[in-house]
């Protein structure tokens, strides 16, 4: 039996740089920016954006949160912000009186434009961002004023049409512990039944020192806890280091991101609640050279990540620059007047590591301090869009490494679960380079498959130095899980992956017993492929002598356009006409063409539509698609149907249901569709799971499934638009 013996040492020392006795960036700069007199002004939202608008683009789907705060003085910044990508946004901020509840500003939460564009998303929830950072015993033991503040937050959510607020109380002491957890539990059961799906959620620090966040009491009324991540090494810290450190820096102080996560989910946050707060921006010191690590001379300053991507003072330059792979950090050493300067900060490749980390870790999200820090430049939301959307995939080869990273050791009370499961993979070359945890206390499983549900690879789990060595899984995904007891570290274990694809497409013979026949026969199919037919189809035609088609009724359609138009197919709006066996629309001004053909669609098979296209003319909004599963093809929308369109001019794939004509869209997935060239379009659908997908050239663009999939269909109908 392991025992742990604990010796408690009452040194500050012991707590790196003082740092328990700091204030945030939050609070810095709170402070500066109302001392410069912006306290009492209602026109928080007049300064100009840095660049000009981006266009919102929607590409994927938010499957984590993004929780950004926005900072009163950041002016209209937020004509920057990409909604699509932003779960959450949190104004900053209600300043709270300690005396009464009351505010001692809002800071134009009533009239901000930047809350007016959330609200108007209908997507992005809004909540207002509540702050005290002194006097917490005397606000916390007043009854009164602790009712007034929820009531004064309610009616300021209400009348806004707001979502909820985030309480950041910073500072609090340990004696405050209970009274906070108890005060937030009724903030939350209050603003919960007050507001119904409103939420309410509260910062951690990046390290609680005093142990004040008792989730025992929190849990489970508040909704959301957010990690403020940063300031790891702060402005105020004897050594130059990252702001927000993803692994361990340099050799003596191991407070990071990774940690934080453990730490908080031991101490009782759940996973699914557990958000970490990211930097947009990082710190630069005076050092005393420019050596790493090097001691700092004077205290640091804040650069947000677009005034180093300006670098109008030229000190941010590559030659300048460098990357610390333990912590994942982007580093800048330079001179400047004669003094060295050490400048870190997580810029767009380090960001992505993070989100990586966030993914593996299995925590519901990231947040932002602050929006508009990155004022202009899309790299940050670029990785968002790649990492926390359902867009992400597993990339076929990388390296897999404990939670210390790839060169420290892993942290006690650690339990994750993560499965590398990249696309079209047949199986994954895994290779151990470096394993070594402590013997019989600490394990790594490793399953054969997605999810802990499937078997364990040969030697599962392991401990101690006796490494899974190098093998090779038997489907296309591997699933890990490791856990580390209360006490003694490892260096932990590292190896890299390959993973092997499916790129051979598959070959199909037919045989027949050879002669003419005149009556009913049976035909055999031979599928073959180098690992597996995941979707056949076949197409039955017959020849009369003049054309070649299929039967209709059965749900068989061949049109090779060799002949008359009107002979399996009926126009509407748009002049249709075939020329060299092919079909042409071409009135470009006509915004909503039709040509259908009468064809049976059951629930009894899955059906495949294909055809090879061409989108034309000089129009600026040009549109082609098919139609199908149509319940009526004379109406506007085909009644009820499906509808696939590919945008040349905004390089779209659309998937859209249209029920009772009315027409709704579902998907809008980027993809190149240049005017002028010609393409192979596919569109799958299956009536009984209701999933519809379009390819274009081969290669999946877009795909949904229909919770209510419509089940019968009597025709299809082309449709193009401006083209």
């Amino acid at each position: 039996m392991k025992s742990l013996c604990i010796l408690f040492f009452w040194i500050f020392l012991f707590i790196p740089f003082n740092h328990a006795f700091s204030q945030s960036i939050h609070q810095s700069e709170l402070e500066l920016h109302n001392s410069k007199g912006n306290a009492t002004s209602e026109f928080y939202d007049t300064l100009p954006a840095t660049k000009k608008p981006l266009e919102e683009k929607v590409l994927c789907n938010l499957n984590k949160k993004v929780y950004g705060w926005h900072p009163y003085w950041i002016g209209s910044a937020h004509q920057n912000y990409q909604w699509d990508l932003l779960s959450h946004l949190s104004f900053f901020s209600y300043e709270v009186n300690y005396l009464n509840g009351n505010a001692v500003s809002t800071h134009g939460w009533s009239t901000s434009a930047a809350v007016n564009a959330a609200l108007a998303t209908g997507s992005t929830k809004v909540t207002l961002c509540v702050t005290l950072f002194a006097n917490h015993t005397s606000f916390l033991t007043n009854a009164t004023a602790k009712q007034s503040l929820i009531t004064n937050l309610i009616t300021l959510i209400s009348t806004r049409g707001a979502h909820g607020v985030n309480i950041d109380f910073e500072g609090l002491p340990t004696s405050q512990s209970a009274n906070f957890a108890n005060f937030m539990v009724d903030l939350a059961n209050q603003f919960h039944t007050a507001i119904p799906g409103s939420e309410v959620s509260t910062v951690l620090y990046s390290v609680d020192w005093s142990s004040v966040f008792n989730f025992q009491i929190m849990e489970p009324e508040v909704d959301n806890y957010i990690i403020m991540g940063y300031d790891y090494y702060y402005s105020g810290s004897s050594t130059a280091g990252p702001n927000d450190p993803l692994y361990q820096f340099g050799t003596s102080y191991n407070y990071t991101l990774s940690r934080s996560i453990t730490d908080y989910v031991e101490a009782g946050c759940p996973k699914n609640k557990l958000i970490l707060g990211l930097p947009n921006y990082g710190r630069e010191w005076s050092t005393a050279t420019l050596a790493i690590p090097s001691s700092t001379t004077a205290t640091g300053v804040s650069r947000t990540y677009s005034y180093i991507r300006n670098n109008s003072t030229g000190f941010y330059s590559n030659a300048n620059h460098s990357y610390d792979n333990d912590s994942q950090t982007d580093q800048y050493l330079f001179m400047n007047a004669g003094t060295p300067k050490q400048c870190y900060i997580a810029k767009e490749n380090a960001f992505s590591e993070r989100l990586q980390h966030v993914l593996n870790s299995g925590i519901a999200g990231i947040g932002i301090w602050a929006l508009g820090y990155d004022d202009g430049y899309t790299e940050l939301w670029d990785a968002i869009n790649a990492k926390m959307t359902d867009c992400y995939v597993d990339s076929c080869s990388g390296t897999i490494h404990d939670f210390g990273g790839a060169t420290k050791n892993y942290y006690n009370n650690e339990d994750y679960t993560w499965t590398i499961s990249p696309p079209n993979a047949t199986s994954l070359d895994v290779n151990f380079s470096l394993f070594d945890v402590e013997l019989n206390y600490d394990y790594l499983y490793i399953y054969d498959g997605n999810s802990i549900a499937s078997p364990q690879i040969a030697g599962s789990p392991f401990t101690g130095t006796t490494s899974p060595g190098a093998f090779t899984t038997s489907s296309g995904a591997v699933t890990f899980r490791f856990t580390s007891d209360l006490s003694t570290t490892r260096p932990g274990f590292l190896a890299s992956y390959t993973c092997n694809q499916d790129d051979v497409a598959p070959s199909t013979s037919i045989s027949t017993i050879g002669n003419w026949q005149t009556t009913d026969f049976n035909v055999n199919y031979t599928d073959s492929d180098n690992s597996a037919v995941q979707q056949a189809f076949s197409l039955i035609t017959d020849f009369d002598g003049t054309q070649r088609t299929g039967n209709r009724t059965l749900g068989y359609l061949f049109e090779d356009f060799s002949s008359s138009l009107t002979n399996q197919w009926t126009t509407g709006l748009g002049t249709w006409g075939i020329n060299a066996g092919k079909l042409n629309q071409t009135t470009t001004t006509e915004t909503n063409s039709a040509s259908y053909s009468i064809i049976n669609q059951t629930n009894s098979t899955e059906y495949v539509y294909h055809w090879k296209g061409t989108i034309g003319g000089t129009g600026t909004n040009r549109r082609a698609g098919m139609h199908f599963f149509c319940s009526d093809p004379i109406l506007p929308n085909r009644g009820d149907s499906y509808l696939v369109y590919w945008r040349t001019d905004t390089d779209k794939c659309q998937i859209y249901r249209s029920t009772s004509d009315n027409l709704v869209l579902q998907t809008n997935d980027d993809v190149v569709v240049n005017p002028n060239s010609e393409y192979d379009f596919k569109i799958s659908y299956n009536p009984s799971n209701g999933t519809v997908k379009a390819f274009l050239n081969n290669v999946l663009v877009s795909t949904w499934i229909d919770p209510s999939p419509i089940t019968t269909g009597n025709s299809i109908s082309f449709r193009s638009g401006e083209c």
